[in-house]
């Protein structure tokens, strides 16, 4: 008997199932060569229009945080399993250090430090930590705008995801 599964009633296909999030891209999108290729930074939606799935390429980054160009490209039915050949990232955001980072110069940054994790256009993860400002004018934490790059592979062996509370636009109240 043929051990490869019957497509038919009540049975799926195989196709990669996407998750929302950022992404690294090892392969061309196939049908989007121009647009999408290796070694990029994009972000999958699957939400409303975007469903089944779309993918989103970086447009503009504001207080190290990307964001991703409207409304994206749809990935043809035919290449549902490109899915396969991504690398999914951390999400951008507030970590706390697990392990202290020294540097070449002689400067570190201690056990517990809050950074933020950010990426660049090719996916290469960076660190910014955070710092309050001399004198302190008021009680927020400052990151720059230059950050660390480090490695992908160990990196959440590195870090650890904080909670924090996010203020409403004051337009929405």
């Amino acid at each position: 008997m043929d051990p490869r599964p019957i497509l038919g009633y009540g049975r799926r296909s195989m196709a990669f199932e996407y998750k929302p999030g950022i992404y690294q891209t090892t392969k061309y999108l196939p049908g989007n060569e121009a647009e999408i290729g290796p070694g990029e930074l994009v972000l999958i939606r699957t939400d409303g229009e975007f469903a089944p799935a779309s993918v989103l390429k970086p447009v503009s980054n504001r207080n190290n945080q990307w964001q991703f160009q409207m409304p994206g490209i749809k990935i043809p039915s035919a290449s549902l399993n490109w899915g396969d050949t991504l690398v999914k990232l951390p999400h951008e955001g507030f970590y706390r250090l697990l392990k202290e980072m020294t540097f070449d110069g002689g400067g570190r940054w201690l056990v517990n430090a809050i950074v933020q994790l950010g990426y660049t256009r090719k996916a290469e993860p960076i660190l910014f930590i955070a710092q309050r400002r001399n004198p302190l004018a008021s009680n927020d934490l400052f990151f720059s705008d230059k950050g660390v790059k480090v490695e992908l592979d160990g990196l959440m062996e590195r870090i650890e995801p904080l909670a924090w509370y996010q203020e409403p636009n004051k337009s929405d109240s």
